[in-house]
């Protein structure tokens, strides 16, 4: 854990989404949050990065296409606690959401939580990625790179905006991984050495899926894009379970 972080206490019921890469184009979670009454919210929701496609505050270009969906957390965190992971495609998030909900950032994941005695970590998932993407990474979270982009879009009638969407449109993000599984055991492996845990969760490689590594669960969490679900943890006989979700029924699956 670093300093001046406390770890979270999950209720059991709170809902894991991840991975909406929400926009005007892809309004599902928009849809499927605003259509809830009160009674139907979680104890908890957890938002584990890249819930919005492009959304990061220093190019304020971002927002105003996002301005509905941001209010919807907004309103939806005064009626339950949201906790709010930034990904690489959100960041920055402190001065958009303000006290309203926790927002971790990446250089304070993982956030260590805890339910039915077990430690569980929760990480969007881009991690031990390369030195390659530790600068990509950097970069884009400068202030000065982001608000330079800003500026050289609006001054070009929103030239980068416009890139940027049309380039994330033409990614296939429900793609499988090959040899998935191994990779994440070389992960593992290394965070295993770093962290004291007994699960961890991610999104970030839209897999959905899970595996056991000597006694540590890991689990990837279903990417909303993909299939408009996500996860609900649970504490089940004194351990915790995962429990699917859609959109559609919002029942086990």
């Amino acid at each position: 854990m670093r300093r001046g972080d406390s770890p979270l206490v999950l209720h059991s019921g709170a809902w894991l989404i991840a991975d909406a890469h929400y926009a005007h184009y892809q309004p599902s979670l928009y849809n499927f949050l605003n259509a809830l009454k009160p009674q139907d919210l979680p104890p908890q929701i957890v938002l584990m990065g890249d819930i919005f496609d492009l959304l990061f505050p220093n190019a304020h270009n971002s927002i105003e296409p996002n301005r509905k969906m941001v209010d919807l957390l907004l309103r939806t965190s005064r009626l339950c606690e949201v906790i709010y992971l930034e990904g690489n495609h959100d960041f920055g998030l402190q001065e958009i959401f303000g006290s309203s909900m926790r927002i971790v950032r990446r250089r304070a994941q993982p956030l260590m939580a805890t339910m039915a005695n077990r430690n569980i970590a929760l990480h969007h998932g881009d991690i031990y990625q390369g030195i390659g993407y530790e600068i990509y990474t950097a970069l884009i979270r400068n202030p000065w790179i982001d608000r330079a982009l800003n500026l050289y879009d609006t001054y070009s009638g929103g030239k980068v905006i416009r890139w940027l969407e049309s380039y994330n449109r033409r990614k296939n993000p429900c793609y499988r991984i090959d040899d998935f599984e191994k990779k994440v055991k070389r992960k593992m492996q290394r965070l295993t050495k770093r962290y004291r845990f007994d699960v961890w969760i991610e999104g970030h490689y839209h897999q959905d899926c899970a595996f056991d590594f000597k006694g540590v669960r890991y689990r990837n969490l279903p990417a909303w894009i993909c299939s408009n679900k996500f996860m609900e943890i649970v504490e089940e006989e004194g351990d915790i379970a995962f429990v699917t979700k859609t959109m559609e029924k919002g029942s086990n699956v």
